[in-house]
């Protein structure tokens, strides 16, 4: 349509008898629809008395002929641009299409391109800034009057980037795990050299809670008759996690929630578990971590005395 539009080809439409105009080779009309005689004929490209001379043409099969109640312009140039926006199915074996012409499609256009741009600076993002970019541009996207082919496009390219972000938080989850499992033997490791019947650790992954019980589970496997607790906080959201292990033959029936339960609670936290003397906790005031530690010190240090 746009190429039309831009060989700026004639709109010609005449009133002739029907049966005329159903000579036309190539004429469109609407399947069922019943239309007066004479009946108004609308060509793109080549003038209706042209039609009538020669009706039978294959040429015309490759022109715009319809019977139609009229056109708005003179010339396709007067559209000026042509956008498709939808094509949608109503009833059975009818289908039907909204498209925009002029300053409308224009916008359309301007717009699939700014999301288009939109989409290739996300590329550039990683972890929650692309998860949350993406989220935007999806919903710019679903509201966006743009061009249908433009619109699938967009589409296909967001779903790249919803690959992209999954690989980026495999990749980052498994280097979590190695970091908080080596930062907690460590510690595990310092702990005992030191005397300490525990381990209370921090370590630097966020919110990812499956690299802090990881780094638990590693550590008690490997330290039988160690308790354990590790906390690992967010700044952005100020929010922390926080796991803890204490083996079933721990002294002075020490168990993990009477431990966990009173340490989180400067972070305004709340735990659960126990089961197989594993507990978690998550809490939303990270600023106190320091403080939430040396609780947990102090109950440990008393409980294991």
């Amino acid at each position: 349509v746009n190429k039309q539009i831009k060989d700026e080809l004639e709109v010609s439409a005449q009133e002739i008898k029907l049966a005329d105009a159903k000579r036309i080779n190539g004429l469109r009309a609407v399947f069922g629809e019943i239309y007066p005689d004479p009946v108004r004929v609308v060509s793109i490209g080549c003038k209706v008395e042209d039609l009538l001379a020669n009706p039978e043409s294959k040429e015309w099969l490759s022109i715009s002929t319809e019977l139609c109640g009229g056109t708005h312009i003179s010339n396709t140039r007067d559209a000026a641009a042509f956008a498709l926006i939808s094509e949608e199915g109503i009833a059975k074996g009818v289908r039907r299409i909204t498209a925009v012409t002029a300053e409308c499609a224009s916008q359309a256009m301007k717009l699939a391109s700014s999301i288009d741009t939109d989409i290739n600076e996300a590329s550039k993002l990683d972890g929650a800034t692309l998860e949350k970019k993406i989220g935007s541009i999806k919903n710019t996207l679903d509201a966006a009057a743009i061009p249908a082919a433009r619109k699938a496009d967009l589409r296909g390219n967001i779903s790249k980037l919803e690959d992209q972000l999954r690989k980026a938080k495999k990749k980052m989850g498994e280097e979590n795990i190695q970091k908080a499992v080596k930062t907690v033997i460590d510690a595990a490791e310092a702990t005992l050299s030191e005397g300490k019947p525990f381990c209370v650790a921090h370590v630097d992954v966020g919110l990812d809670t499956t690299a802090v019980r990881e780094a638990v589970v590693k550590a008690m496997n490997r330290f039988k008759s160690l308790p354990i607790m590790v906390f690992s906080t967010d700044e952005a959201s100020n929010k922390a996690v926080i796991y803890a292990g204490v083996p079933p033959d721990a002294p002075n029936g020490f168990k993990v929630l009477d431990w966990l339960t009173p340490s989180i609670a400067p972070l305004k936290g709340r735990g659960g578990g126990g089961k197989n003397g594993l507990a978690q906790g998550q809490g939303s005031d990270a600023s106190r971590v320091k403080e939430a530690m040396e609780l947990a010190t102090q109950i440990a240090s008393m409980k294991l005395s």
